[in-house]
């Protein structure tokens, strides 16, 4: 298995992100927020958004997890 960490959502924020990362690790999913700060960040117009991260045999299966969350937020 890959250990590798891919990027699976670009949150709007960071209390979306945790939420997903939430989501994910309740589902058994290993997820990682990628807490780096923009050297924009807080400027109007430039939010470059979260990264929830994720081990990259675990892709599919938080991709799922994230459609369905995006799913009940619609």
């Amino acid at each position: 298995m890959s250990d590798e960490l891919v990027s699976v959502y670009q949150a709007q924020d960071l209390p979306e992100a945790e939420l997903l990362h939430q989501r994910l690790t309740g589902a058994g999913i290993d997820a990682f927020v990628d807490r780096t700060a923009s050297p924009f960040d807080g400027l109007v117009g430039a939010n470059q958004g979260t990264h929830v991260q994720v081990r990259a045999a675990d892709l599919e299966l938080a991709r799922h997890v994230i459609e369905t969350y995006l799913a009940e937020r619609a």
